[in-house]
């Protein structure tokens, strides 16, 4: 009955295929590869199994193609990018994979309905995830011996090139390893940024139940194995656009290099301009042209972008002639994502305009840790806030059962670390009420856990493992008074695996330097007075480095520590307040020759408090976004 089962499923399989695509695998194998190394086969497959954890078919359809550049033309056979478009299949239906095109044309022609279009002469190059015990003796082999990595519990990919021929019928080759090499940075780019895409509510059919994404561009720098390396050359630059032929726009001014240009409303032309109310609140702003302070309900904003505050239209036309004309559309862009940032699921007030009534209607202005959060206290040195009473004290006197108290999880079921996707997930996990203002403080140790659990690999095999995780953290200020606070880093690693954090600043206090304070039974904390630099050579070596609200663009000392940054190799992850300031920070990190590996993405850890900046309007939040290098 099993053989007769086998055989009747076979023969289904080789008549239907295995989904909406072209039918099932076709015998092909890496290992025939010309030229191929193992090792670059096992990179493949790692790089194959990262995008598949991203879930892409979750959200993309056979309809969103995706245009793709790797380096340069001249860097490929030809002098042309090998397979410049590419679709996801499997998201509606049938085997998940993507394949990749020649042209955005030949994507078009075999788009069909339901099927893929057999278009004579039109090659296609496939990435298809199928189950092992269905794949073909050869590509089991070189699993087996090769040890390498699934795609989920039981997929694996298989990697060919189909060209249909007059006929009808289809004929399969192994790609070369210069299409290869094309795949494995397509697979590492996409894995980054596809989360990126912005839902587009306007366009599209009105009942239609594919989703329409905004127009997208974004570079990423991608490491190549050693293996495929060329010229001494081991990044490259890919870019992934969409819809395809999506370019980035020009702008004359040096601020907005390196952006993310996810959609820019260039302004009109016409020199008229509209008086908009910057803000509704009582307090001071100061205008962008000439920083004369002004009252919140006095002032006014670019009437097209919202950004940019001014104390009169006067200052917002010789502003607009100077450098905004050219900036304004970027802005826009930024301002668009407003309401997408805004974390909605709190019961408290998110918009701090004025720190000390936001903390007053809370009833935790000058108290315990929230002591940091507004200017009352700024003539203490950090780390050096006067301690009394107890836990409950240090979340400024709020309810028992608002705040983690110092104790792990109640669950006996899991023997691994949390891995969280957002404050939603932690308040569950914590039984805390959305109520509880908590956040903005705890913003920052679980930014550092999200790092170390999530965005960084090799410090989350290391704990995975059992074993220490040694983190540089520079620049502390207020985290020298939140100690408190990081005792969570260590519950949530939940009995495996150790963080030993480093803290360096010039705000360390002298008599606090040199000290080390255990937190909990898996956080242990240093602290260090001085400059990264300097006193780099004295501390163990790290896994990773971290620097929270980093503003890598106002201060001249980061020039060291970037510097020192690139030469030790090590993973590096930056989060700064608002969109604005990691542009600039990314272009900071470009010039000191450093790539950005892990792109500027919203934080899912960020504060949900709105901050209010004297001349902007742009969202910002306390670790707002999350960006990497060396990753």
């Amino acid at each position: 009955m099993d053989l007769h089962l086998k055989s009747l499923f076979n023969r289904f399989q080789e008549q239907f295929g295995s989904g909406p695509g072209l039918g099932p695998g076709s015998g092909t194998c890496m290992m025939r590869v010309d030229g191929i190394a193992p090792n670059f086969i096992k990179s493949v497959y790692k790089a194959s199994a990262a995008l598949y954890r991203t879930e892409p078919w979750k959200r993309l359809r056979p309809v969103h193609f995706f245009g793709i550049r790797v380096g340069k033309d001249s860097d490929w056979a030809g002098k042309k990018q090998p397979f410049p478009c590419v679709q996801f299949i499997g998201g509606d239906g049938g085997d998940v994979g993507f394949y990749m095109f020649r042209s955005e044309n030949d994507a078009k022609k075999m788009l069909g309905s339901r099927e893929t279009i057999h278009v004579p002469n039109v090659e296609v190059l496939r990435v298809t995830y199928e189950v092992e015990n269905l794949m073909f003796p050869s590509n089991r082999k070189m699993i087996k011996s090769l040890s390498l990595e699934a795609s989920g519990s039981d997929r694996f990919p298989v990697i060919d090139v189909a060209r249909c021929t007059p006929s009808g019928d289809l004929r399969f080759r192994n790609p070369t390893i210069e299409e290869l090499r094309f795949v494995y940075a397509f697979m590492k780019a996409i894995s980054l940024v596809h989360s990126l895409l912005q839902v587009d509510r306007e366009s599209g059919p009105k009942y239609s139940t594919v989703v329409s994404f905004e127009p997208f561009i974004e570079t990423v720098d991608v490491q190549w194995p050693p293996d495929v390396a060329k010229g001494g050359y081991d990044l490259v630059a890919v870019t992934i656009s969409h819809p395809p032929g999506q370019a980035y726009e020009e702008r004359s001014s040096s601020a907005s290099a390196g952006s993310t240009p996810t959609k820019y409303v260039e302004p009109p032309m016409e020199d008229t301009f509209n008086d908009t109310k910057a803000y509704s609140g009582t307090g001071l702003r100061q205008c962008a042209m000439c920083e004369k302070e002004v009252f919140g309900e006095q002032s006014l904003c670019c009437g097209r972008c919202r950004a940019v505050v001014y104390c009169s239209s006067i200052c917002q036309k010789q502003h607009w002639n100077g450098t905004h004309k050219s900036m304004c559309g970027l802005y826009k862009a930024m301002m668009e994502r407003e309401e997408e940032l805004a974390i909605m699921i709190f019961l408290f007030p998110c918009s701090a305009d004025q720190p000390c009534k936001w903390l007053e209607s809370l009833g935790i202005h000058q108290k315990g840790m929230w002591r940091r959060k507004c200017s009352c206290y700024s003539h203490c040195p950090f780390g050096l806030l006067p301690v009394k009473g107890g836990l409950q004290e240090l979340w400024g006197g709020i309810d028992e059962f608002e705040y983690p108290h110092d104790s792990p999880f109640n669950n006996h079921f899991i023997s691994s670390p949390f891995l969280l996707s957002g404050w939603s997930e932690y308040y569950n996990l914590r039984s805390l009420p959305l109520s509880s203002p908590i956040a903005d403080i705890l913003s920052h140790p679980l930014t550092v856990y999200h790092i170390l659990t999530t965005l960084n690999i090799s410090s989350k095999n290391l704990i995975l493992k059992g074993k220490e995780v040694i983190v540089h953290y520079l620049g502390p200020e207020g985290e020298l008074d939140w100690m408190p606070a990081f005792a969570e880093v260590g519950h949530l690693l939940n009995g495996l695996g150790n963080v030993q954090i480093v803290m360096v600043g010039p705000e360390v206090p002298t008599n606090l330097s040199g000290t080390t304070s255990g937190i909990g039974s898996r956080v242990r904390v240093n602290l260090v007075r001085g400059v990264y630099q300097v006193e780099a050579s004295y501390l163990p070596s790290p896994h990773v480095v971290i620097a929270l609200n980093s503003r890598l663009d106002s201060y001249s000392s980061w020039g060291g520590a970037i510097d020192l940054i690139k030469s030790l190799g090590v993973p590096a992850f930056f989060t700064d307040q608002s969109e604005l300031s990691c542009v600039n920070a990314k272009q900071v990190l470009r010039n000191a020759g450093l790539h950005i590996t892990h792109p500027v993405t919203p934080n899912p850890f960020r504060s949900p408090v709105k901050n209010l900046t004297a001349s902007f309007n742009l969202p910002s939040y306390s670790n707002g976004f999350v960006f990497g290098v060396n990753t």
